[in-house]
C-alpha cells in the first residue's frame, strides 16, 4: 500500500510518503524552492519523494489531502456557486450544489478519482491527532489539537479508542486559542502564523503578573463547555477587509501597536509575558476539559501549532490529569501530511502499539561522493581528517562556530543535529555572536543545548527517564550548572532543550561525546543551519551558500571540512 500525502497554500506545503504503513519520505517544499514557510504546490517535494523510492504517481495506491474542502463549500456562498466562469470549475461547482440539495451537511471526507489514482481529502485535526498519536508508541492515549483553524474547527478532543481516533469534542471557528496567540503576535510587530515563538522568547522577560494579566483574561472566556473571544477586540474573522488581527477596540486595551523592526519597550515584554499565562491557563483548561470526557486514560497527546510552546510543554511534567504526554517533532501544520498518511493507513486496521519515533530524519540525503563531486564543481578546498568527531569537537571548543550537514534532513522546523548550527555553550557571548553574525535576528531569542541523554538529569529538572528528542519542552537548568551553559540558559532559567541518544543519531552523539571528554560538558549549542529569512539548508549546495554568507567558521560536510 503506497500513500502519497499532499498539502498546499495553507501555512507550510509539504508532501510524505509511506509505504506499507511505513514513513519513507517526507519534506516541507520550502526545502526545495528556498521560500521560508512556502504555501507553493509541492511539485519538488512530491518529485523527490517519488523518485527516492523509485516510484512514478502511477505507482500510488492513494493520494491523501489533509484538509476536506467539503467542510469549506458546504457553507460557500452563493456567489461562488451560482455560476461558472469555465469549465474547470465544474470540479467544485457540482460538489458544491449537490451539498446544498443535502441541505449543507458537511461531509465527513471527499473522494474523487482521476482514473485509476484515488484522491481523498480528510479531515485537518484529525491529520494533527494522526500524525502524534501514530508515532507515540501508546497503546491508548486522550489526544487535544489546537492550532489557527482547521476547515471549521480551531481545537479537537478526542481519543484512541477501538483501534481508531475518535472525536468527542471541538472549538469552532472563530474562536481560537492559536489566532489568539497569533493577534498578540501580530500587535507586538511581528508576523502572524509564523513569528509566535519570537512571542514566546520575550514572554520569559515578564515572569512577574502584570496590569496586563487582567486586561487580557478580560477577552476571552472559559466554561465547562469551551473557550470564547470576545469578538470585539478581534478582526482576524473579517479576512481582507482589515489590515491587522485586532480592531480599534483591541488598541484601546493595549495602546498603539508595535510597528515591525523598532525599539522593543517594557510594556511589550510585559504583555508578552502575560499572553503566555493567559495561554497557558487557557490549554490547561483545555486537558482538563479532555481529562473528564475519558477518564481512563493517563496518556496525553498535545498537537497542532499550540503544541509548538516548548515554553508551555515544560510545564506538562507538573500537569496533575496525566501521567505521560507525547509531542511529536513536527506537531503544527507541517506534520499533517505525515498524519493524513497514517490516518487513512490505519483506519480500520486492528493494531494495539505502535513504535515511539525518537527522530524525523525523513529529508534528502546525500552520498560521500556527492558531497565530493559538489566540492570539486565548485573548486573548494577541503580536508579529510581520520576522525571528523574528534576534529570537530576541537574547533567547537576552542570557541569556533561551525555548520554541521549529515545523513538525512529533518522533517521539523528545528534542526535536531542534520542540518545544524554548533558552537560552544560555556561562553556567555556565544549567544550574541551567533545572532548578530549568523542568525541576523533579534537579540532576545535563545539556542537550544542538545544533551547527551544519559546526563539531562544532572543539568536539568526533568522526569527521570524522560526524553525530550525533538526540542520541544523548555525546563529549567539546575542552578550549579547555569554558570557551566550561559550560552543555553534563557533569562528565566530554562532551556529548549534536546536529548540526543546514541540510538536516533549516533554521529550527533559522538560529536557531543568528544565534546563532553574534551570540557567535561555533555551538550552544544544546536541551532538550525540557515540565515535569518530562509529556510533550513537541504544540500551541500545550500549549506556552502550559507557558510559564505555568514560569520561561520568551518563548515562540515559529511566528512569533509571546509574553512575561511
Amino acid at each position: 500500500m503506497r500513500i502519497l500525502a499532499i498539502y498546499p497554500y495553507t501555512h507550510i506545503s509539504s508532501a510524505a510518503l509511506l509505504i506499507d504503513g511505513k514513513l519513507v519520505s517526507a519534506s516541507a517544499e520550502e526545502r526545495f524552492n528556498r521560500i521560508k514557510m512556502s504555501t507553493a504546490f509541492p511539485d519538488k517535494s512530491i518529485e523527490w519523494c517519488l523518485r527516492s523510492n523509485n516510484l512514478k504517481i502511477d505507482d500510488i495506491d492513494e493520494i491523501v489531502i489533509p484538509w476536506n474542502p467539503g467542510k469549506n463549500i458546504a457553507n460557500a456562498s452563493n456567489r461562488w456557486t451560482s455560476e461558472i466562469r469555465w469549465r474547470g470549475e465544474l470540479l467544485s461547482n457540482i460538489p458544491s450544489r449537490l451539498l446544498r440539495i443535502k441541505n449543507g451537511k458537511e461531509p465527513d471526507q471527499i473522494s474523487t478519482k482521476i482514473d485509476n489514482l484515488k484522491i481523498k481529502f480528510l479531515n485537518h485535526h484529525e491529520c494533527h491527532a494522526a500524525s502524534a498519536f501514530y508515532t507515540s508508541g501508546f497503546k491508548e492515549a486522550n489526544i487535544l489539537t489546537i492550532d489557527g483553524h482547521g476547515e471549521n474547527e480551531t481545537c479537537f478532543i478526542g481519543d484512541f479508542n477501538k483501534n481508531q481516533i475518535r472525536k468527542l469534542f471541538t472549538i469552532k471557528y472563530p474562536h481560537s486559542v492559536g489566532l489568539l496567540y497569533g493577534t498578540f503576535t501580530n500587535f507586538l510587530g511581528f508576523k502572524p502564523d509564523s513569528d509566535e515563538w519570537k512571542v514566546m522568547a520575550l514572554s520569559s522577560y515578564a515572569s512577574k503578573k502584570n496590569k496586563y494579566d487582567s486586561i487580557i483574561e478580560n477577552i476571552y472566556s472559559l466554561n465547562d463547555n469551551e473557550f470564547e473571544l470576545n469578538l470585539r477586540y478581534f478582526s482576524f474573522y473579517t479576512f481582507d477587509r482589515q489590515k491587522n488581527f485586532f480592531s480599534k477596540e483591541f488598541e484601546k486595551l493595549f495602546g498603539l501597536p508595535r510597528l515591525k523592526n523598532t525599539k522593543l519597550l517594557k510594556r511589550h515584554f510585559e504583555i508578552a509575558g502575560a499572553l503566555q499565562r493567559s495561554f497557558s491557563k487557557i490549554v490547561n483548561h483545555l486537558i482538563k476539559k479532555c481529562k473528564s470526557i475519558n477518564r481512563a486514560s493517563n496518556n496525553l497527546i498535545l498537537s497542532g501549532g499550540a503544541a509548538m510552546n516548548c515554553v508551555f510543554n515544560g510545564t506538562l511534567q507538573n500537569n496533575k490529569y496525566y501521567k505521560n504526554n507525547f509531542i511529536s517533532g513536527y506537531p503544527d501544520d507541517l506534520g499533517v501530511s505525515i498524519g493524513a498518511c497514517y490516518l487513512e493507513y490505519f483506519k480500520n486496521k486492528k493494531r494495539s502499539k505502535f513504535k515511539r519515533e525518537r527522530s524525523c530524519f525523513f529529508g534528502p540525503k546525500f552520498s560521500d561522493k556527492e558531497i565530493k563531486y559538489t566540492l570539486d564543481k565548485y573548486r573548494i578546498a577541503y580536508n579529510k581528517p581520520n576522525n571528523i568527531f574528534k576534529t570537530t569537537a576541537s574547533l567547537l571548543s576552542n570557541g569556533k562556530l561551525i555548520g554541521w550537514f549529515q545523513d538525512n534532513m529533518e522533517f521539523s522546523h528545528r534542526a535536531l543535529g542534520n542540518r545544524s548550527i554548533l558552537a560552544d555553550p560555556r561562553q556567555k557571548s556565544m549567544k550574541d555572536k551567533i545572532n548578530r553574525a549568523i542568525k541576523y535576528r533579534e537579540y532576545f531569542r535563545p539556542f537550544a543545548p542538545a544533551t547527551l541523554e544519559e546526563h539531562c538529569n544532572d543539568l536539568y529538572f526533568m522526569e527521570k527517564k524522560e526524553k525530550i528528542d525533538f526540542m520541544e519542552k523548555a525546563v529549567v537548568v539546575k542552578k550549579k550548572w547555569r554558570k557551566k551553559i550561559p550560552a543555553v540558559t534563557h533569562f528565566d532559567y530554562t532551556a529548549r532543550v534536546q536529548t540526543v541518544s546514541k540510538l536516533s543519531n549516533p554521529k550527533f552523539y559522538k560529536l557531543i561525546q568528544n565534546f563532553y571528554q574534551l570540557t567535561g560538558v555533555p551538550a552544544v549549542i544546536n541551532t538550525s543551519f540557515n540565515i535569518n529569512g530562509e529556510p533550513i539548508v537541504m544540500s551541500p549546495t545550500d549549506a556552502i551558500r550559507t557558510f559564505y554568507s555568514c560569520g561561520l567558521d568551518y563548515l562540515i560536510l559529511g566528512p569533509y571540512i571546509i574553512s575561511k
